[in-house]
């Protein structure tokens, strides 16, 4: 079972501004969200929680941790995307501009953020495949990977992924999507067992 959460709000997020490698903290919501998180994560048995090395990542992942008892690492494969020097910008801006965010220069590829985020994810699966594991990463890296793992679920700029949401997936012989963008207070639940 694989727990991929998306990190609480920052003032960038507010803005409806790109993140990117901009180290930007939660701000109150955003702290509220993780309380939310951990909260909700509170009886699940996690093996480890993995989070993006950006602080806002971090923060929400130390506080799952916590509250599930379980322990917080860092993979830097799970950095936000690279937008370069357009991190800080509307993503409206940089399309209006470019086309798109893939075809404006300097900017990670998608099939880049998709490498390293399943890279992180076979890894991380091989070395707890008996327990539930958490990822707390960032919109752009949540999208592409949900949709690579589980392709039914729609292309990544079709995946809800709202500040403090959550997915759920289980893997028999492939992926599935229990939970997609969930959060908490929506009725939703994670699975507390595997």
């Amino acid at each position: 079972m694989l727990f991929v959460v998306r990190h609480g709000r920052t003032t960038l997020n507010a803005e409806g501004r790109l993140r990117g490698h901009l180290d930007v903290p939660l701000d109150d919501v955003g702290r509220q969200e993780a309380a939310r998180l951990g909260e909700m994560f509170a009886g699940v048995p996690l093996a480890i929680v993995v989070t993006s090395p950006l602080e806002r990542a971090w923060m929400t992942g130390e506080v799952i941790a916590t509250a599930a008892q379980s322990v917080c690492a860092v993979d830097g494969r799970l950095i936000d995307r690279d937008y370069g020097s357009y991190a800080g910008e509307t993503r409206s801006s940089i399309e209006n501009q470019f086309g798109s965010l893939d075809a404006a220069p300097g900017v990670e590829t998608t099939a880049s953020v998709r490498a390293r985020a399943l890279a992180a994810v076979e890894d991380l699966v091989a070395a707890h495949a008996d327990r539930p594991c958490m990822l707390v990463t960032h919109d752009a890296v949540n999208r592409v990977l949900l949709s690579a793992l589980v392709p039914s679920v729609g292309q990544p700029d079709d995946l809800p992924q709202p500040t403090g949401c959550w997915s759920e997936l289980r893997r028999d012989d492939v992926w599935r999507a229990v939970a997609i963008g969930a959060r908490p207070g929506d009725g939703n639940l994670p699975t507390k067992a595997p």
